[in-house]
């Protein structure tokens, strides 16, 4: 919280950046990957990481400026948060963008994430030369705006950035709204412990978790990522497309650091044989409490406790407790905190309510902590999001 100092257990330092991370998955899972970047004066081990993986970096270049960084906390749950430092990804000219794009052709596949700058430039020149580009924007802000959705083939993302988009919480409505918006988009919506969703026209795809234990979550989404391009680009079923990608991102979680969490094709073939999906049926009744939960949030969100739940569902507190974390893979307060800040986007979207009187509405008394719940959540205050919705001129930050 702000003013708060918290003791780490330790400090490494690994290669990592989302594009390297799935160039590097990309190239693991066993397909042809050109990567494109820029690096600063100590970026070189990134480009040996690269390299030895079986990445083509030809047209990576090094700049005479700091290279990207991110600052990963990772809590005793292997759960993360991460601030970063552009440094040289925000330094992509538009004739850096062209020359690379020339060399390739239609039916080509372009991977992009929003750590670099120019995406929506990318996007609109990829387009005109017939390439497929396969969007995971994250981080989430307001950079996305820029982008045109109807020139992307895929877009892979996870919850909080399906919110973000969308400004639905529950899967299902994320998937719908971006389908209703964008009909031609293939939608890949990771889920975390939950599995995925895959839409694809009129089908609608499903995939558990596997069962593993959890030790950094850093780099399961880009190996998710890379992992169902790779199956993609082979011409794999969609449902062989989640299965290898599940089962990649499942061993990454397993591993601490980023780049170096990654595995190799090998392993994921060895461990498709061996892993259990978690309980098939877990979805569909995780899905059904869910329901029950958010349902409670809409009429006790300021109130809201677990003894309350507890005591409308009929159960005891542990129990309740118990049910929610093996059913939605959450804690209570943790679906709580999602509902709350979910509530306040939507109250900062359609209404002139102050933030301070949003704070109130939806059950918080302390407003720099909510400040901080809602970044956390959507990767910008809650002024910045109400003026970038709205356009709005909105209070002082």
């Amino acid at each position: 919280a702000a003013g708060e100092t918290e003791e780490s257990f330790g400090r490494e330092v690994f290669a990592g950046g989302k594009g390297l991370n799935q160039s590097i998955a990309i190239a693991r899972a066993g397909a042809e990957v050109f990567h494109a970047g820029l690096i600063g004066e100590d970026g070189g081990f990134l480009m040996d990481m690269m390299q030895s993986s079986g990445v083509d970096c030809r047209f990576v270049r090094k700049l005479d400026a700091q290279g990207g960084h991110a600052v990963i906390q990772v809590d005793d749950n292997g759960e993360n948060s991460i601030f970063i430092f552009k440094g040289a990804n925000g330094l992509f000219t538009k004739e850096y963008v062209d020359e690379v794009l020339s060399r390739f052709s239609a039916g080509d596949l372009v991977v992009l994430q929003n750590e670099i700058n120019l995406n929506a430039y990318i996007v609109d020149k990829a387009w005109e030369k017939g390439m497929i580009t396969i969007f995971n924007p994250s981080p989430i802000n307001e950079q996305i705006n820029e982008v045109d959705f109807q020139k992307i083939g895929y877009v892979v993302v996870n919850e909080i950035e399906g919110q973000w988009l969308t400004g639905k919480e529950e899967p299902e409505k994320i998937i719908a709204d971006l389908h209703a918006r964008y009909p031609r988009l293939k939608i890949i919506l990771t889920l975390g412990e939950k599995g995925c969703l895959y839409k694809t026209g009129d089908a609608l795809f499903r995939h558990p978790a596997f069962c593993v234990k959890a030790v950094d979550s850093t780099a399961a989404g880009d190996t998710f990522t890379g992992y169902f391009i790779s199956s993609l680009s082979k011409g794999l079923s969609e449902q062989e497309q989640l299965h290898r990608a599940s089962a990649a991102a499942a061993l990454a979680v397993s591993v601490k650091g980023a780049a170096p969490s990654i595995p190799t094709l090998d392993a994921v073939t060895k461990a498709l044989g061996e892993l259990s999906v978690r309980d098939p049926d877990c979805f569909d009744r995780g899905k059904e409490l869910l329901q029950k939960v958010n349902s409670y949030f809409e009429t006790h969100l300021c109130s809201a406790s677990l003894g309350e739940l507890s005591a409308l569902l009929g159960y005891s507190r542990a129990y309740t407790g118990q049910l929610l974390r093996a059913s939605t893979g959450k804690s209570f307060s943790a679906l709580l905190e999602e509902a709350r800040t979910a509530r306040a986007a939507v109250l900062l979207r359609s209404t002139d309510l102050p933030v301070g009187a949003i704070i109130r509405e939806i059950g918080y008394s302390n407003e720099s902590f909510f400040r901080e719940k809602f970044k956390k959540a959507y990767g910008v205050t809650p002024l910045r999001f109400r003026k970038t919705v709205s356009g709005a001129s909105g209070e002082h930050e």
